[in-house]
């Protein structure tokens, strides 16, 4: 009886029995939904102002006071002129300052340029001296300190003295017999064919120069067939001789050679 009291208090106009309650509860949801987010937006959209915070005074440090230097002209006169005291400001800037001022003051220092006069000792406040800053930069671009001289070099080590030349002693001359025994390697020159073919002999006489080591220095032909000449040559270089003594030491030697052609 509760239930159809509660849920079925007017007549279904569905003919066929059906219900329509999940549109019904679609939209009771939505209108929740909205009338959710309005109480969530309302407070939102309010502003309030923020109240002003005090916020403490910028500490400034204005710095040491700058000074700027200007190159005060002499005077044409030859007497020089005592420099302006500095600012009674400027005896101890370190000073701490007991209030931030609104602007930094700049101060001026002059200098005077007869002081400057030692600088250069042709330098002057009459007519073609100094008359201006770009005399003052002319005349300190010019001078240059003292250059202190530079320290003594040591001397250079004395040269030694070139060494002895060994004199050169001239060869001697032996006699072919004496010079043929100390003969220890012997190349037999070949017979030259044109002589062979031609039943030509003959006796080939040559000079050779022997080196202290035993060793065939320079050859030339004294006399001979001509044929033989270059045979000759190419075997007496091969000769081996042993060293030449005088006095105990070996020496160059100067002998004559002859070799004989025979067709046995």
């Amino acid at each position: 009886m509760f239930e159809s009291g509660l849920f079925e208090s007017r007549p279904d106009p569905d003919p066929g029995g059906g219900r329509k309650k999940p549109a019904t509860l679609a939209m009771a949801t939505l209108v929740h939904v909205l009338i959710a987010s309005v109480l969530i937006l309302i407070p939102l959209l309010q502003t309030q102002a923020v109240p002003p915070v005090a916020l403490p005074p910028p500490v400034v440090n204005p710095g040491p006071p700058v000074r700027v230097i200007k190159l005060a002209a002499a005077s044409s006169s030859t007497t020089h002129t005592t420099p302006r005291p500095l600012p009674s400001a400027l005896t101890n800037p370190l000073t701490e300052p007991t209030s931030v001022p609104d602007k930094i003051p700049y101060v001026v220092d002059a200098i005077d340029i007869s002081s400057l006069e030692s600088f250069h000792p042709g330098a002057s406040t009459g007519p073609g001296g100094l008359q201006g800053p770009a005399n003052i930069i002319g005349m300190l671009a010019t001078w240059a300190p003292p250059v202190s001289p530079a320290p003594p070099q040591p001397p250079d080590p004395p040269t030694p003295p070139p060494a002895p030349k060994i004199p050169r002693v001239a060869p001697t001359r032996v006699a072919s017999t004496v010079q043929a025994s100390r003969l220890i390697l012997k190349v037999d020159p070949a017979y030259p064919q044109l002589a062979r073919i031609a039943h030509i002999e003959g006796t080939v006489i040559a000079e050779a120069r022997i080196t202290a080591s035993g060793t065939i220095d320079s050859l030339r032909i004294i006399s001979g067939n001509p044929l033989f000449f270059q045979s000759v040559m190419d075997a007496v270089r091969q000769w081996r001789y042993e060293p030449t003594l005088l006095s105990g030491e070996p020496i160059d030697v100067i002998t004559t050679i002859t070799v004989n052609f025979k067709l046995n």
